[in-house]
């Protein structure tokens, strides 16, 4: 575009001295190049949109197939689940249905460096000393690890736990703004959707997702990720 733009220019000067006194052949020369400046800009701006609209397409194709790639194993998994038959055979069936959808939200949502995780909360604790963690290392995306255990004693813990209980979402847009006492304990991610995985009244767990940056995620990334909770819950109460 900026040699577009520099084309442009000089058909505009082009144009400009087309009214001053000179000899034919300058003339002709200057108007000729001013028309072919202005025909190569048009043709370049259209390249570009043309450019952009493939890069567009090829995203959009990408996209769909890292959804079919993971969703259609995962309908195929729920039917599994809810005609299976005996409980171990269910519990292996609910534990491939948690891997794909951490897959599926470290792929589908925000850019490569996506992160995703679901924490569950460890059963049989007394009251004050509950906590949520990931277990069987139910996360992918970048090579480091995720802070894997939240606890009811310290306010993160606490935040996170409310959220299961009242199956809600969160998303915070830039980790800078937050409290110091809710702040991450590390600098592996300045952003976070976090959601409540639930079916009915039951709460089983939080699906989260991070990004490195604010701004690789978004508001309308919330709704996509509850949607995702949403058939994890399902699949995670079929036939309990």
């Amino acid at each position: 575009m900026i040699a577009a733009g520099g084309l442009a220019v000089l058909a505009y000067v082009a144009q400009m001295v087309i009214g001053l006194d000179m000899a034919d052949w300058l003339f002709w020369t200057i108007t000729s190049v001013g028309a072919a400046a202005t025909l190569t800009t048009v043709l370049l701006a259209n390249r570009r949109v043309v450019t952009a609209h493939q890069a567009a397409e090829a995203a959009t194709r990408k996209q769909k197939r890292a959804f079919e790639d993971v969703l259609v194993p995962l309908a195929l998994n729920l039917d599994q689940i809810v005609s299976g038959g005996g409980g171990a055979e269910r519990r292996a069936l609910k534990q491939q249905a948690k891997l794909a959808i951490v897959a599926l939200t470290a792929n589908f949502i925000g850019p490569p460096s996506t992160r995703a995780c679901f924490l569950e909360e460890t059963p049989n604790r007394s009251p004050g000393e509950r906590e949520i963690k990931c277990q069987n290392n139910l996360w992918t995306g970048r090579n480091v690890a995720p802070v894997t255990t939240f606890r009811e004693c310290d306010r993160r813990g606490r935040e996170l736990l409310k959220l299961l209980d009242e199956g809600q979402s969160l998303f915070v847009p830039d980790v800078d703004q937050l409290p110091p006492d809710l702040k991450p304990d590390s600098d592996t991610y300045r952003t976070y959707i976090t959601c409540a995985v639930t079916a009915g009244e039951t709460a089983f767990g939080l699906l989260t997702v991070d990004c490195l940056n604010p701004g690789d995620l978004h508001q309308d990334d919330v709704t996509m990720v509850e949607v995702f909770a949403r058939m994890l819950g399902v699949a995670l109460a079929a036939r309990r």
